[in-house]
């Protein structure tokens, strides 16, 4: 009879262990993966996308995740959840492959919705406190890393997509060909600041899309905020400009202040 009972609960523990093997085979064609805080805690509900394909998932409560129906090639993989800065890895998929990421936010710096204007009646120009405030008054287009996640940008130029004022053109640069912005008002011009200040060797511009936590966007010399405003004429300053038409070196360019994560 004892017998009987050991075969008995062997037979009905197998089907078991055999949906828990299959739960842990790969799917072909798929992304998984974990999303953790520094301390390795998962992060339930954090929102991953994968680009160029913008396919969408969330993470549950254990913090994993799964992509699944993907062909293959490279795709940026972008995590991101509510008080958290957002993280991109760049992976590649073979077909009916799969790959495995494991994505570390950290907690972004609680950034009070308050606004700090100077006593000249100037908003803070060289730190992020600065960006909420214009955001509140100014004329620019002010986007988040959130929105910029949302538009699916990937290379710097993308963010500047469907952005009245700008275009993107195509050209080789330092670190490859890619999409470049090119103002189509004015003297057709872009100069850049980068966390308040002018681009140096110290200060680069960014890369790529994903170093962003926000940008700045003033298409209009005139509409550029006064902190902002000497900066309209200064070429050592200047991120693109357009290769065909008249140049005007007296002319003002638009201006874009991006606000990195380094």
């Amino acid at each position: 009879m004892r017998k009987v009972l050991l075969v008995a609960i062997a037979l009905s523990a197998a089907p078991l262990g055999g949906a828990a093997f299959c739960q842990r085979t790969p799917v072909p064609g798929s992304i998984t993966g974990s999303v953790v805080d520094e301390l390795g805690h998962p992060i339930p509900d954090a929102d991953v996308h994968a680009f160029p394909e913008s396919v969408h998932a969330r993470t549950d409560s254990t913090g994993h995740f799964i992509l699944a129906g993907l062909g293959s090639g490279f795709y940026h993989v972008r995590a991101r959840h509510l008080g958290f800065t957002s993280l991109e890895i760049t992976t590649d998929l073979e077909k009916n492959g799969h790959v495995d990421l494991k994505f570390e936010l950290k907690a972004r710096p609680a950034m009070l919705d308050s606004v700090v204007i100077e006593a000249s009646g100037k908003c803070p120009p060289m730190s992020y406190g600065g960006f909420n405030c214009r955001r509140r008054f100014g004329k620019g287009v002010y986007l988040t890393d959130d929105d910029i996640g949302d538009k699916g940008a990937i290379e710097l130029g993308d963010v500047f997509e469907d952005i009245p004022g700008f275009r993107t053109e195509m050209r080789f640069t330092s670190i490859g060909r890619k999409p470049v912005p090119i103002a189509t008002r004015g003297n057709r011009c872009i100069n850049a600041l980068v966390n308040g200040r002018p681009t140096s060797v110290t200060n680069p511009l960014p890369r790529y899309a994903n170093e962003l936590i926000a940008i700045e966007i003033y298409s209009v010399p005139s509409e550029v905020p006064a902190e902002y405003q000497r900066y309209i004429w200064m070429g050592s300053a200047r991120q693109s400009s357009a290769i065909l038409g008249r140049f005007t070196p007296d002319e003002s360019c638009s201006v874009v202040v991006y606000w990195t994560s380094y």
